[in-house]
Formats: structure tokens, C-alpha cells, sequence
């Protein structure tokens, strides 16, 4: 019964949030550059993660080890993510959609877990930066793993859709 909500609000947040936002984007933006730049954007934050105690406070790297393995992972996460590129094609199913459901689901509940403990927790002052860093930055992640599975458009639909909106403009001027 859990799996298959989960599958209905991974399904509803794919479909009712991203997709719209994907199709309605220009022909040049396709999602998948989108994602891939919020993945990218998820490991600048992360550096800055790991470099905002270093040089404000003098923290030592090893006081650091969780975020540079965290970050580390990233780095190959992305990387990998260049590589299932040629996967995604116009006119055929996204498979990083069902591929990585999983990975967005334990994201999405990391990400809710990171809010309550962001805005419940009271941080000391000088961890309140690189907290909202690392929220910022799953955001980021979250986010980019959506655009990456939204279904790419085939190549003409945006010819067609602003052909049809110039219809319709045609149309309402004219007077109907």
C-alpha cells in the first residue's frame, strides 16, 4: 500500500509540477539540460558547504569528512548522470523516469527531513550559513532529478503550439 502511494505522489509530482514546466519551456531549454544544471548548481553549493566553516571559523578537514564524502558521492553522481544522456531521446520513453524513481523518493524524504531540521532545530549562529547551504543545495539535487526525468518534447511540437497560438491570436483579433 506504501509503494504504491509513493509511486502516485513521485508520479504526481513528475507530472503535474515538472512536466507542465518542461513543456512550456523553449525549444532551445530542453529539461535534461535543465536538470543536469541543477545538479551541477547542487555540487557548488556543497562545496561552499564544506568551504564556508573552512575559511570563516578555521574548521580543520577533518572536522569536515561527512560533507566531503557527501560531496565526493555527488561528484561521481553527476558525472554518471553525463553518461545516461544519450539515453533520453525525443519520441521515446524517458527510462531515467522509472530508473530512478527510488533515488527520487530517498531524495524527497531527505529533502523533507533536511526542512524540519533546518527550520526546527535552532542552529547556532555560526552553522546558520552552511545549513541553508545544504538545504539549498539538496534542493537543488531534488529539483534537477525531476527536470532530468520530465519526457523530452518531440522536435516539431514547438513549431506546431506557436503555430496554433498564432491561430488563436488571428482568431480573437478577428473578432470571434
Amino acid at each position: 500500500m506504501a509503494e504504491g502511494f509513493l509511486q502516485a505522489l513521485d508520479d504526481f509530482i513528475l507530472d503535474r509540477l515538472f512536466q507542465p514546466v518542461a513543456d512550456s519551456m523553449p525549444e532551445s531549454l530542453s529539461a535534461w539540460s535543465i536538470g543536469i544544471n541543477f545538479e551541477l548548481g547542487s555540487v557548488v553549493l556543497q562545496v561552499a558547504c564544506i568551504l564556508a566553516p573552512l575559511v570563516m571559523y578555521g574548521a580543520s578537514i577533518s572536522e569536515s569528512v561527512q560533507s566531503v564524502l557527501v560531496l565526493l558521492c555527488s561528484i561521481v553522481l553527476f558525472i554518471g548522470f553525463q553518461r545516461f544522456r544519450p539515453l533520453v531521446r525525443p519520441n521515446t520513453l524517458n527510462p531515467l523516469r522509472p530508473l530512478m524513481r527510488s533515488l527520487r523518493l530517498i531524495c524527497l524524504a531527505f529533502l523533507v527531513y533536511e526542512v524540519i531540521s533546518v527550520c526546527v532545530t535552532p542552529a547556532p549562529q555560526s552553522a546558520w550559513l552552511w545549513n541553508r547551504l545544504g538545504l539549498l543545495s539538496q534542493l537543488a539535487f531534488e529539483i534537477g532529478l525531476y527536470f532530468m526525468a520530465c519526457q523530452p518534447r518531440p522536435p516539431g511540437a514547438e513549431r506546431r503550439a506557436e503555430k496554433r497560438r498564432a491561430e488563436l491570436r488571428g482568431a480573437v483579433s478577428d473578432g470571434i
